[in-house]
């Protein structure tokens, strides 16, 4: 310590030890025993993960690998780690090799070049490890039980001149969860894969912060701060619909804290309306029927709910019930909505890293109820009466724009 020589500084041995802690502790077995089949890594920090799990599932399962790294395209030389196969005689394998070492390695392996990105693409060809990693358990269990979870150490330093002779930070042996494959053998190497998918749905870290992200924002580098982190929730959310066939407007470019966002739209939907991107499908069931202006905020909760139409300009919060089932069809929301208003001096934390409050100015609450009720919780909107023409068709409010089925 630079302020006390007979203190030394110290830092964890890396993430790696989670596979020796899953297994001398007997986690990773019992919950074989449980009767489970999959497990899956991710880096707290994004939240974007679980977006892409159902899909990456499907890709485990389908063919059939041990180990599936969910990745996205990384420029040439971006400080991400790289998948790579490396080849040895008769060897291979599928791993990560860290964004330090990449470059040296292609150009000492007849690379002469390097690590450039592709003419096509515009990306390197090697896409970016992003530490969200999916394992087939009984196969995980068994490599555990032979190696005990133990993986390569190695060394990484960061140094603070151009001269490295000053330490950036403690520097150590440390180990990586994603260096698993390297302790594969035989067979077990060819079941070792990637899925690759657009950052903009997978890969939206909270982890800088807002001084650093305004200077990584401004050399064109995502920033990876708390305001970015979660309007990309949104922004992926408003991806999936576009691509289901829903219109869905962008915002405009706003500014909070140095950090630049899109103002909206802001669509929340929560894991109970639906988990995964293809069960957006069977809750927009005619997508082309969905509107969303660029200012507009929506929140949908509820397994029973359903979307058939809407034109949305403002805010609308929709909740249905656990037992309850009810279809939005034909609703038209127009009002103040929800407007981000600059705060770098509130309280609450959240709002400090983030650099702006929500102003609520009016919202649409539409409630559908397990007692087979509609819920109005705002005005002017009117949702008692009944609409005499889809009375067959259930108990009709929002003046025939919700129905309980």
């Amino acid at each position: 310590d630079s302020e006390d020589p007979y203190d030394i500084q110290m830092k964890p041995h890396g993430h790696g030890d989670i596979h020796a802690l899953l297994h001398s502790h007997g986690v990773a077995k019992s919950w074989l025993e449980q009767g489970m089949k999959w497990t899956v890594f991710f880096q707290d920090t994004n939240g974007l993960a679980f977006h892409t799990l159902a899909l990456s599932l499907g890709v485990s399962s389908k063919l059939g690998l041990i180990m599936n790294s969910i990745t996205c395209p990384r420029k040439a030389k971006q400080a991400i780690g790289a998948i790579v196969k490396l080849t040895k005689g008769d060897q291979e394998k599928t791993m990560n090799v860290e964004y330090n070492q990449l470059d040296p390695l292609l150009r000492a392996s007849g690379h002469d070049n390097g690590d450039v990105n592709d003419s096509t693409t515009g990306f390197s060809p090697f896409p970016g490890n992003i530490n969200q990693l999916l394992f087939n358990l009984d196969s995980y269990v068994q490599v555990l039980g032979r190696t005990k979870g133990v993986m390569p150490e190695f060394v990484n330093p960061k140094y603070k001149d151009d001269e490295k002779t000053i330490f950036k930070k403690p520097t150590r042996l440390e180990c990586m969860m994603q260096d698993f494959p390297t302790v594969l053998e035989g067979s077990e190497t060819a079941k070792v894969g990637f899925t690759s998918l657009a950052s903009e749905l997978c890969f939206s870290p909270v982890k800088n912060a807002t001084a650093d992200g305004v200077a990584l924002q401004a050399k064109g580098t995502h920033p990876g701060v708390a305001a970015t982190g979660e309007a990309d929730q949104s922004s992926a959310v408003c991806e999936i619909l576009r691509s289901l066939g829903c219109n869905v407007e962008k915002g405009v470019k706003v500014t909070f804290s140095g950090i630049e966002i899109g103002s909206g739209p802001d669509c929340i939907l929560k894991p109970s309306f639906a988990a995964c991107a293809s069960e957006f499908k069977g809750k927009f069931s005619n997508p082309s029927a969905v509107n969303i202006s660029g200012r507009s905020s929506l929140v949908l909760s509820g397994d029973g709910l359903v979307v058939e139409s809407l034109d949305l300009d403002g805010a609308l919060v929709v909740e249905c019930e656990e037992g309850a089932s009810g279809v939005i069809r034909n609703l038209s929301v127009s009002n103040e909505g929800w407007v981000k208003v600059a705060d770098e001096k509130s309280e609450d934390e959240v709002v400090q890293m983030r650099g702006y409050n929500m102003n609520k100015i009016e919202t649409e609450n539409i409630v559908f109820k397990h007692d087979g009720t509609i819920d109005p919780k705002s005005e002017p909107a009117d949702l008692s009466t009944p609409a005499s023409e889809e009375e067959s068709e259930g108990n009709t409010l929002c003046g025939g724009a919700c129905t309980i089925m």
